[in-house]
Formats: C-alpha cells, structure tokens, sequence
C-alpha cells in the first residue's frame, strides 16, 4: 500500500506538469494566432499564461516581448513606460533559455536599437548583442551589423555589408532586396537597377526581386514599362496568396500609370490596393489626391 501510495504522490506532479505543457502550447498557439489578427493585448495575455504554465520555453518568452513590442504603438504615455520595462526581460530570458536562437537575438539587436536607455536599450549592447550573433550564424549576424549601420546613417558601412553577404551568399534574395531598398531610399537608383538586374539575370522568376523592379520603376520614374511589366508579372506568380504584397504591387502599378499621364488605371490600381488592403494609408492618400 505505501509503495503504491509513494508511486501516485511522485507521479502525480508530474502528470500535472505535462498537462500544463500541452495546456501552455494551445495557449502560445492562440497567442500567435491573435497577434496574426493584430489583437495585440489578447495575445499578450495568452504568451503571459503560457509563460506561467511553461516558464522554460524560450520561444514563449520571445513572442510575449514581440506582443508587448506591437502593444507600444497604441499605448498612452504612461502605459508605454510600464510596457516598455517588460519587452527587454522577455528577450533576455529567450536568450538564456536558448543561448543559440536566431530570432531571440535578432529581437534583442532590436529591442538594443530601438528602446531608450531608460528602458535598457542601447547602441553598444546592440553591437555585442550582434557579434554574438555572428558567432552563431555569419548570415543573420551580417544583416544585424547592417542595420545598426542603417541606424547611424552610416550607409556606405551598410552598403558594404549587404554587398559582402551578397558575396557570400549568393543564393539567396534578402541581402539583394536590402541593398536595392537601401539605395532605392537613397536616390540611387542607377545603381539599384543594377543590383535587381544581376540577381534577375541568374534567377528571373525570384518573385521578391520582381516586386524590388517595379518599385524602383515607381520610386524613380524610370524603366516604367519594365517596371509594369515586372509588377504584372509578380501579380501572376503570386496568384490569390499574399493579399498584402499584392496589395503593394497594385499601388506600385498605381503610382507608375500616374507618372504616365494614365489617371483613371492608376485610380483603378490604388482602388485594388485598397481593396487587399483597407488600412493602406499610401493608396488611400494617392487616390484622394486624384479624385472621382
């Protein structure tokens, strides 16, 4: 009879603590299901209770930072300090519970960039925080260096460090979609169509560098016809998926028929951008600007 008694006594927080593990991951699922329906306090309280239920879950930690982060943006004054002081302990916990996530230190090379010094941001932690990084992984650790780069407007370093993993990442799209958007934001536009057409050249339906012609066509007024084209074209690539990139593209389309002299299609172009996308402060105000 003790044996047995023993057995359940020992047994019986044990059970209790699968249970709330499995209770804690439906509730982490809710928590990023609300933050995908931008119900960003909902999601706080569900990351909070799962954080609760399995205090040892580093991704728990890191989504409930990333609720209090989207939280800031329609908090008042005073809720913003207290809100605040909560983001920074959530990633370091992220990060001390697994020492080797990418996404919990790219999180802190932002929360470092963003968050006053009040709060526990700071330049020379984002730094560290970033060299770390690269220690675990030379690729997100060089887009990290480059947007502390960015940060200071110290664009040749960052334009260096986009052409550097470019360089030795040759496969993939990011660092070229970084650098065009960097020089795009830049005015330098010669060069970003230089950039899109090398990438276009060796992999011609990279649906993201389609999309970086046709706004620099945009941005720039120049290569409109093939930037239409290229806007087209990622439209039929993309099909029915991605309402909010489609949504880009037909604002994009919009802006290059304006610049064409063509103002009824650029209406009909901001209308479909609108239409993905109802909250699209951009196409709202281009088709204001033109009228009935």
């Amino acid at each position: 009879m003790w044996t047995l008694f023993l057995t359940l006594l020992v047994s019986a927080p044990a059970h209790a603590q699968q249970q709330d593990t499995a209770r804690a991951r439906t509730l982490f699922e809710q928590g990023r299901a609300a933050m995908q329906a931008r119900r960003f306090d909902d999601a706080g309280a569900s990351f909070e209770r799962a954080v609760e239920m399995n205090p040892a879950k580093s991704e728990y930690h890191l989504w409930l930072g990333h609720a209090y982060t989207r939280q800031l943006a329609t908090a008042n004054f005073i809720r913003k300090g207290i809100i605040g002081r909560r983001i920074g302990p959530q990633y370091d916990k992220a990060v001390e519970l697994d020492s080797t996530s990418i996404p919990a230190a790219e999180a802190r090379v932002d929360f470092y960039l963003e968050a006053p010094g009040m709060v526990g941001g700071g330049v020379d932690k984002a730094r560290a925080e970033a060299a770390r990084l690269t220690k675990i992984n030379a690729y997100y650790g060089g887009f990290a260096g480059a947007k502390i780069h960015e940060k200071a407007k110290a664009w040749d370093q960052a334009d260096t460090e986009y052409r550097n993993l470019i360089l030795a990442f040759p496969d993939s799209a990011r660092p070229v979609i970084m650098l065009a958007t960097l020089l795009q934001n830049q005015e330098r536009f010669a060069e970003a169509f230089e950039v899109i057409d090398a990438r276009l050249a060796r992999f011609p339906n990279d649906t993201v560098v389609i999309y970086q012609l046709g706004r620099a066509a945009a941005l720039s007024g120049k290569e409109l016809t093939r930037g239409e084209a290229a806007l087209r074209k990622f439209l039929t690539l993309l099909g029915v998926s991605d309402p909010a990139s489609r949504a880009n593209a037909h604002y994009r389309l919009g802006m290059i028929r304006e610049k064409q002299g063509d103002v009824a299609t650029a209406r009909t172009q901001y209308d479909s951008a609108i239409a993905l996308n109802p909250r699209y402060e951009e196409a709202i105000s281009a088709r204001k600007r033109l009228g009935k």
